[in-house]
């Protein structure tokens, strides 16, 4: 998939790996954004009906203020059952032209800090059956003998679930470098990492979910957009984002969950110890599904963060997307906030339909 518009990158997780500069703490708090993101496909000669679908702004941990949805047919909110994400869907018929999916949205995005000091919890401690979906192996996150050796390795001796899973963190941190040199990056194969131990952050979150799972600690996956570290006061001038970002976290009794943000801690050493149990507000949380499907058919996604498109129900290739945001400053968030201009977003009934028609 590529972008619209080239110019302008922002230098994001599928960009290239560069020496990064040190980043303030004034560049890591909340932000509020104003996001567009276009994905366009031109269908085949003779096609009769094309799909498209484009992943939506979760809400945790962030407010869509605004949310419009746009695009060559009536669009429809759909919600995936496995892993509650949100996707726009059209379909069109007998498209002479381009089909297109604009989504707009204003975000405000908070920094976390996890109580990490609070949890004394054990593993022993957490509810097996509560949290099933995030303890399991599956196709995208895989569980096997030498990821259990070495989860039982680095966790021995450590008594709490906070201090497993930073020993885990701390190992992933040692093993793994940012670099996509190796053929095989982005994936999330356990046994790539494990041998080549460079790649970018799908790489080192899905060895950490992993391990944190390998070793009774249920862990889960976010993906979305990053937006460049600074203030959030910026200029208002729009910027173009051309790859996605993601993190995870692990949950612990009495803490709840905790992000964790290694590959960043990777660019940005002098952020390690912060990036574990906080995480930077200069990103947009997306999507947490591995393993899904936009329909409840068709071949599983490994993560959902980019258009997915269907000609006569066969996959297409070659869908063009451009997200770009401009930064939304307090003095203008309140101005519109006062006239109105900006309400919190209702969910209606079509966000909560399992599949498309």
């Amino acid at each position: 998939m590529r972008p619209l518009l080239p110019s302008l990158l922002l230098l994001a997780a599928a960009g290239p790996a560069v020496a990064a500069d040190a980043i303030g703490r004034d560049a890591l708090g909340s932000r509020t954004v104003r996001l567009a993101y276009e994905a366009r496909v031109t269908p085949p000669p003779g096609t009769e009906r094309v799909e498209l679908w484009l992943p939506l702004p979760r809400e945790e941990n962030q407010a869509v203020r605004e949310l419009k949805l746009s695009g060559s047919a009536r669009v429809t909110v759909l919600r995936l059952p496995e892993s509650a994400d949100r996707v726009a869907w059209l379909h069109a018929e007998k498209p002479g032209e381009p089909v297109v999916l604009d989504v707009t949205a204003l975000v405000t995005r908070q920094e976390l800090r996890a109580p990490v000091s609070a949890s004394r919890a054990r593993v022993a401690d957490i509810d097996l059956a509560a949290y099933a979906a995030e303890l399991a192996s599956s196709p995208s996150i895989q569980i096997n003998d030498e990821v259990r050796a070495i989860a039982r390795r680095e966790t021995a001796g450590k008594p709490t679930v906070v201090a497993q899973a930073h020993a885990l963190y701390d190992w992933v941190f040692d093993h793994m470098q940012y670099d996509k040199s190796v053929p095989g990056w982005g994936l999330g194969d356990i046994p790539y990492c494990l041998k080549v131990g460079k790649g970018n952050c799908t790489d080192f979150h899905t060895l950490f979910i992993a391990l944190a799972r390998a070793s009774g600690i249920p862990a889960r996956w976010d993906i979305g957009f990053p937006v460049a570290y600074g203030d959030g006061k910026g200029d208002g001038g729009e910027q173009t984002v051309s790859g996605y970002h993601c993190w995870a976290e692990f949950y612990a009794p009495g803490a709840g969950w905790v992000p964790v943000d290694i590959s960043e801690a990777r660019k940005h050493p002098e952020l390690k110890d912060y990036f574990f149990g906080n995480l930077s507000g200069n990103r947009v949380l997306f999507t947490r599904g591995r393993d899904v499907t936009v329909d409840g058919s068709g071949k599983p996604l490994n993560y959902l963060i980019y258009p997915v498109a269907r000609a006569d129900g066969k996959e297409l290739s070659g869908v063009e997307w451009k997200f770009t945001y401009r930064d939304v400053p307090d003095a203008e968030l309140t101005r519109n906030t006062a006239r109105g201009e900006i309400a919190p977003l209702l969910a209606g009934p079509a966000a909560t339909l399992r599949r498309t028609p």
